[in-house]
């Protein structure tokens, strides 16, 4: 009887171990519910032996002679049984704490020494090692997309797997990369059906947590998911949350490490690789021609007058024009070729694996096929043309500087030919180059040295033949006493910028020499003096004629500027301004090589031109050519009706100049009547005709 007594005793001594068995299971961070259990087993003993004194009373009763004993030595039972009874609870903690410490420590020691892929690899596989988990994977969100995510590593069932696309739509990762951890201890993939990868992989569970960067926008998320339901919520909801933010950190500088690298070698505004990047992939695409004994192109592909857009339609077209422009070209390539920008209007492209200049010779012609549909931007319709040079490895150079050098001279051609083109390199052009490049450097003592020369072509009034006028034309004396045409040196005047000195001094000699003949008593005679689009556009040309006239004494009415098409084009408003300046102030406007450029009679209407000047090649076959009869005709009609005279160049033969007197031409320059003269001579010859004038 009294020993049933005691029943209660270690039924509630049961109960207590049930409750250890309880903190079996390693849940980290968890201080405050450990203090609190600890707390709770500590009064429950406190609580038990007191009873166990009060049970053990009634089962001796109050006579028997172990209970005094036993009451002197109630603290130091007290004590005792407490003690022992902590000491096991908070060992088992301890113990727990050490699994999952040493846990977390192997999981931290396999990452810490990685990075990039190689640390997201390692995350994973760890990540579903450490929970047993059967899949555990990193998503990156894509800038594109952004319910779309870029998987970057993945690990299923003990290996790692490729990584994938995965949309976000109607799936868990939608509140993951809202900013929410989620977490589904069960039923997954019957709570979220249209999740093709949960039914795929016959997950159950899914807990995730988002990754976010330094502004705190969620830039992709860490998952972890199993077959199974989970088995500890919390344990993988810590772990998950403990490596969030290194993942996320190691995910951020990966961003911007790929920002750098963009910025480093790729084009900002148009997004094509740049001149460093494209040099990288010629050397290696040069290595593995080598290798395979085959042939690559590098084409180098100016847009033809593009800085006239920009300075007339202004930057911002200009940049939205540049996109434009990238955009229509990448469409035209292969995959294996590659487009790049090397400058504001110069583009290059590696073609490799070519095998014939055929071949090469269609891709170019499809390049500049390729642009020939019009840009339209708001109200303006854009025509682009471009000048394409190719240099072909082998055999036009073996490293990528000599192909640029090459196909670079290759372009430069194409220009001078006229653009809209496309060239292959030859060796010759390199010596062009070289003799281009002596050239300039006389060029440039030419002034001081007084190497040039003026010539001057008279031209004959049809009706009255007399000599109403003359072209002031320049020529270099070179140091080798050889005699330099205006066709070989202007042109390299007017990239290098020595036209501006050169025109000055020609214009001002012109005029100086028109006075000298006035002041001898010669008829007053109007001089032409070509002026180049340099010295239209980037000096101000108003200022410089009226310095001119004011120095040399001459009137301005005998003094014709003569522009070509082109020239005045280039910016019309700019042009019309300053055309009408020069009007006001007394000198003539021609118009030279009349028919080579726009031709346009709605644009020669906007401007105070007095003389139009028909272009060589319409009067050299003159008049054989019915074509050309009809354009000449055309020409002379249309500007007498605007009440401009005509001048014809070029007139070498007699039946020319018939035909032209016929169909009322007012002047003529050419050979026929006068080569260009020197100053002297031509004075000599005004001399004669004024006597002859005189007599008659």
């Amino acid at each position: 009887m009294k020993c049933f007594r005691l029943f209660p005793f270690f039924k509630i001594l049961y109960e207590i171990s049930n409750m250890t068995r309880l903190t079996r299971r390693f849940r980290p961070f968890q201080s405050k519910q450990i203090a609190r259990r600890i707390s709770l087993i500590y009064l429950a003993a406190a609580g038990l032996l007191l009873l166990l004194f009060k049970q053990f009373q009634e089962a001796l009763g109050e006579q028997d002679i172990v209970l005094p004993r036993l009451e002197n030595y109630q603290a130091m039972l007290f004590i005792a049984l407490t003690g022992g009874l902590i000491y096991a609870v908070t060992r088992r903690y301890v113990a727990q704490f050490d699994r999952g410490e040493k846990g977390l420590r192997e999981v931290v020691q396999s990452v810490s020494a990685a990075v990039g892929q190689a640390f997201f690899q390692t995350l994973v596989e760890q990540l579903s090692k450490s929970l047993q988990a059967d899949y555990a994977f990193i998503g990156e969100r894509t800038a594109e997309n952004p319910n779309r995510i870029q998987v970057i590593a993945a690990f299923a069932h003990g290996r790692s797997i490729p990584n994938f696309e995965y949309d976000l739509s109607g799936t868990p990762c939608v509140n993951v990369l809202a900013g929410k951890p989620c977490c589904y201890e069960k039923n997954a993939r019957l709570l979220f059906p249209k999740d093709q990868l949960l039914a795929r992989m016959k997950v159950d569970s899914y807990i995730g947590t988002p990754l976010f960067d330094s502004t705190g926008q969620a830039i992709g998320l860490m998952v972890v998911m199993d077959e199974r339901p989970v088995q500890d919520q919390l344990e993988a909801e810590s772990l998950l949350q403990i490596f969030a933010l290194r993942a996320a950190a190691e995910l951020e500088r990966l961003r911007n490490e790929k920002a750098i690298r963009r910025l480093a070698f790729y084009d900002p505004l148009t997004g094509l690789p740049n001149q460093q990047l494209f040099k990288q992939h010629l050397t290696q695409s040069l290595e593995q021609a080598e290798e395979a004994d085959s042939q690559l192109a590098v084409i180098f592909l100016d847009l033809d007058r593009f800085k006239t857009i920009v300075r007339t339609l202004g930057h911002t077209l200009g940049e939205q024009l540049l996109v434009a422009i990238a955009q229509r070209l990448t469409r035209c390539l292969r995959p294996s070729d590659l487009l790049a920008r090397l400058s504001d209007d110069e583009f290059t492209l590696l073609m490799p694996r070519m095998s014939t200049p055929e071949e090469i010779a269609s891709m170019a012609a499809e390049l500049l096929g390729c642009l020939k549909a019009p840009f339209t931007f708001v109200e303006h319709e854009l025509h682009i043309t471009a000048s394409i040079g190719i240099a072909i490895y082998p055999h036009d150079g073996a490293d990528a500087e000599t192909l640029l050098k090459n196909a670079d001279a290759a372009m430069s051609r194409t220009k001078e030919m006229g653009r809209n083109n496309f060239q292959f390199y030859y060796p010759e052009l390199n010596q062009m180059s070289l003799q281009a490049l002596i050239m300039e450097n006389k060029l440039h003592q030419a002034l001081d040295r007084e190497e040039f020369q003026l010539r001057y072509q008279p031209q004959l009034h049809l009706q009255s033949g007399q000599i109403v006028g003359m072209e002031a034309l320049v020529c270099w004396k070179h140091p080798d006493r050889t005699m330099v045409s205006p066709a070989d040196f202007i042109p390299l005047a007017e990239n290098t910028g020595l036209i501006q000195p050169i025109g000055e001094w020609v214009l001002r000699t012109a005029c100086e020499q028109n006075i000298l003949w006035q002041k001898a008593g010669l008829p007053p005679q109007k001089v032409a003096v070509n002026v180049s689009a340099r010295q239209f556009y980037q000096q101000d040309i108003v200022a410089l004629v009226a310095r001119v006239l004011e120095e040399t004494g001459l009137e301005p009415r005998w003094l014709a500027l003569e522009l070509t098409e082109s020239v005045i084009m280039q910016d019309v408003e700019t042009t019309k301004c300053t055309l009408h300046r020069l009007k006001e102030m007394g000198v003539q406007i021609t118009i030279d090589d009349f028919g080579t450029g726009y031709s346009s009679l709605s644009y020669l209407k906007q401007f105070p031109i007095e003389t139009l000047k028909i272009d060589k090649s319409f009067v050299d076959d003159l008049p054989r050519d019915s074509e050309d009869k009809g354009i000449t005709a055309a020409i002379i009609a249309m500007a007498h009706t605007l009440g401009m005279d005509v001048v014809a160049e070029g007139v070498e033969r007699e039946e020319q100049c018939s035909y032209l007197k016929s169909i009322h031409c007012d002047k003529i320059q050419g050979y026929l009547f006068s080569p260009p003269l020197k100053a002297d001579d031509l004075g000599q010859l005004l001399t004669h005709q004024l006597e002859r004038a005189c007599s008659g």
